[in-house]
């Protein structure tokens, strides 16, 4: 005979306690404590609830993913959570389909969505059947046309086809303790490091690492902060603030920079140890949401390798996807030059780069660029120049703006007479052909600025294109 409702109910709530207790031994949360840590208090709706392993008077398949949808500072957002107390989290047939339709609805509705992967693989006895419904998870995520960031939080392992619908996400944070990220198990390869966190972020296949399970699902809802409407409201600093200069001078870390431009205590870094070269995160500028890109001088002069214009690339092209605007710092001696690079394919990522900008415009998206130090060759190109169809350009007065580095175009040119002089000759060729007054004059750029307006037109033209 067929459970009551009041009977289901109470075996909800009693395994909820049960995997709760399990899962605490294992340094994780269960899927209705990640949706607690997730959602505002008492908001979480859950969809699918009695959603089985197909048979009507078994409990072994509930619980195994839970879904539904609730609010993040008063914004609407869709997530599943697997829980691996129930069959190791299995990917059923029953799961699997959950999963697509709440990303169906959450592409629907066009919020984001968050899904946090815990799950020892495939369930074994649903046979090819949970590969199919997989598939068919993963092709409507693909079909679905996302505004909206999706999120995968990593909070357990998460390996083969599950892998593989985890790294299709836009942002992926991962748990440094409990999270696992592979389509090689662990047992079978020689560095059993690459499939941890550090591994992961270092290489670039994830963003963010958090110390553990709850800090991994907080760091997914404050990525949807930068999405809300409401979150400019919490935001206490002023587009009139002069920039400090000071952050510029010397062999300067353009981290320091970033955190003068946007808004105090705004910036989130993305994929911090990988191509260290380019810096990539979130941030607000005025209230402004944006994406930010920028060339870090303290690493290798700020030369774009190919890693690094991956990178970008690929950050550039979600910011695209979800129509965030572009903030690009350009800083670069240029690229990389060494056998390495070109094995790793330079050209076709900086190809993929210069795609990436050129589609801004073509989505209906918006961006801005400041070369702020030396911008030298191919990379003042692909870096957000206007030639790609960048909404604003800017350099500081102090920029040099030039086909190749002075030094290296004098004696290219052969200038040099004396080398004793040839540090005269470069200096007195880039006052002429390195200058951002010449680069102004051909429309390279919109204006030239000086230093301490480098927040406040960088705001202004944000706020103009946002109109």
């Amino acid at each position: 005979m067929s459970k009551s409702i009041s009977e289901l109910r109470n075996m909800l709530n009693q395994r909820t306690n049960e995997s709760t207790a399990e899962l605490e031994k294992m340094g994780k949360l269960s899927a209705r404590q990640r949706m607690d840590v997730i959602f505002d208090q008492g908001t979480f709706v859950e969809t699918g609830a009695f959603v089985g392993s197909g048979d009507k008077d078994s409990s072994d398949g509930y619980g195994a993913v839970i879904t539904g949808y609730g609010s993040i500072d008063g914004y609407l957002v869709f997530a599943f959570a697997q829980d691996y107390s129930r069959l190791h989290g299995a990917m059923s047939v029953e799961q699997t389909a959950k999963i697509a339709n709440i990303i169906q609805m959450a592409a629907d509705k066009g919020t984001p969505l968050i899904g946090v992967f815990d799950s020892a693989g495939a369930k074994i006895d649903d046979g090819l059947s949970t590969l199919d419904n997989l598939g068919i998870a993963i092709s409507t995520l693909t079909a679905c046309k996302f505004d909206e960031p999706t999120i995968a939080v990593i909070s357990g392992p998460c390996g083969g086809a599950a892998a593989v619908f985890a790294s299709m996400f836009d942002y992926k944070i991962i748990s440094r303790q409990s999270g696992s990220l592979y389509m090689t198990p662990k047992v079978a390869l020689e560095d059993k490091t690459l499939v941890e966190a550090d591994a992961l972020l270092e290489n670039g296949f994830v963003d963010i690492v958090a110390d553990n399970d709850e800090a991994a699902c907080k760091e997914a809802a404050d990525i949807c902060r930068y999405y809300s409407t409401t979150a400019a409201e919490n935001i206490n600093d002023s587009a009139e603030r002069d920039f400090s200069a000071d952050v510029l001078s010397g062999e300067y870390d353009v981290h320091d920079v970033i955190n003068e431009l946007v808004d105090k205590g705004s910036f989130k870094e993305l994929q911090a140890t990988h191509a260290k070269s380019v810096v990539t995160g979130l941030g607000f500028i005025d209230g402004i949401p944006v994406g930010i890109v920028a060339n870090n001088r303290a690493k290798n002069n700020g030369k774009l390798c190919a890693c690094g214009a991956k990178k970008a690339a690929e950050f550039v092209n979600m910011l695209n996807r979800t129509c965030l605007p572009v903030v690009t710092l350009v800083d670069s001696e240029g690229t990389v030059m060494a056998d390495k690079v070109e094995i790793r394919g330079l050209a076709k990522n900086m190809a993929g780069l210069a795609e990436a900008y050129s589609d801004i415009a073509d989505n209906g998206c918006s961006g801005v660029t400041v070369v702020i130090g030396n911008a030298f060759g191919t990379v003042l190109t692909v870096m957000g120049s206007k030639s790609l169809g960048i909404s604003m350009s800017f350099a500081l007065d102090n920029a040099k703006i030039g086909v190749m580095n002075p030094s290296t175009a004098v004696e290219f040119l052969g200038k040099v007479d004396d080398e004793s002089k040839a540090k005269q000759t470069a200096e007195k060729w880039a006052e002429t052909n390195s200058s951002p007054l010449e680069a102004a004059r051909e429309g390279f750029v919109d204006d030239i600025i000086e230093t301490s307006e480098l927040r406040a037109r960088v705001a202004a033209s944000l706020l103009m294109l946002q109109t």
